[in-house]
């Protein structure tokens, strides 16, 4: 009896970690299309790019976009 209390918990648990990870991905892939890390991208290179001298700046192909 107290085996199949033990296997119901497993599967229950090995379940939910496994919608728990589905879920997560669904999460990640939705926040990739919606473009924000295209932002951050842009902010972060427009940040290194104005911070590095100009003769270095131009010689960085992304720099030059």
């Amino acid at each position: 009896m107290k085996e199949k209390m033990e296997n119901w918990r497993v599967a229950i648990l090995s379940s939910a970690i496994t919608v728990a990870v589905i879920l997560m991905i669904v999460l990640i892939n939705l926040f990739i299309q919606s473009g924000v890390i295209e932002v951050i991208k842009e902010d972060l290179i427009d940040d290194y790019c104005s911070s590095i001298p100009l003769s270095e700046a131009r010689d960085l192909e992304v720099c030059n976009e």
